[in-house]
């Protein structure tokens, strides 16, 4: 990496304007304060980009964020659904993982990706404009490079949908999990994919944990 401050790649959440007949990729402006208060570089990354691979190519990347909104469209009373937006996802973690470059999941990004990797969600409860304990396992420390979690933290919450430890993908690994079980945190245990059911962008003042967090995972040796 260049002594540049690193470019992360942000997707964004579809918004239906009905009145004007636009579908709308929007991005909370909230990351951008966040992100340049942190030394990255914020790009906004568009859904419909026709060469997925060839466009994050031209934008010399050092990481993605898959962020927060719209449910995901398989599933039966998603909200905002925007199957263009899955399907860029899905085309950026495929990029991703091609190119060894590192990935976070935010709330909805977490639940993209344990979805591509062959999971599933479940409605949750009491999850909503909420804050909850996590609890870390034991698997954080048995992780090839030192995750930066506490045993313990307090988080902001935002979804009705979860991941239950059954419905986990596979190849991946939970690291954190809420008071009532649901999956908070997960990882690859190849690759530089890392999930957080939680929102950065909306601690004020922002956590020192998510902020070590970012440093592990977008300057952190695991590319």
């Amino acid at each position: 990496m260049s002594d540049r401050n690193p470019r992360l790649g942000l997707t964004q959440r579809v918004t239906v304007i009905e009145e004007y007949g636009e579908r709308r990729d929007c991005l909370d402006q909230a990351w951008t304060t966040l992100l340049e208060e942190w030394g990255y570089q914020p790009i906004p990354l568009p859904n419909t980009v026709a060469d997925v691979d060839g466009y994050l190519d031209s934008l010399d990347l050092d990481g993605v964020i898959l962020t927060s909104g719209n449910d995901l469209s398989h599933l039966d009373d998603a909200a905002v659904p925007a199957p263009e937006r899955d399907e860029f996802e899905s085309a950026v973690l495929d990029w991703a993982l091609e190119k060894s470059i590192p990935a976070l999941g935010v709330c909805r990004g977490l639940e993209l990706m344990n979805h591509y990797f062959g999971g599933s969600l479940t409605p949750v409860e009491d999850h909503v404009a909420t804050t909850h304990e996590v609890t870390f396992t034991d698997s954080v420390e048995e992780h090839s490079t030192a995750l930066p979690f506490p045993a313990q933290m307090m988080v902001n919450s935002y979804h009705d949908y979860g991941i239950v430890p059954e419905d986990v993908a596979q190849p991946l690994d939970v690291l954190g999990t809420a008071p009532d079980g649901s999956v908070e945190c997960l990882s690859h245990p190849d690759e530089p994919l890392l999930g957080i059911m939680w929102h950065p962008e909306r601690e004020t003042p922002s956590s020192d944990t998510d902020q070590q967090l970012f440093e592990y995972l977008f300057r952190g040796d695991t590319r």
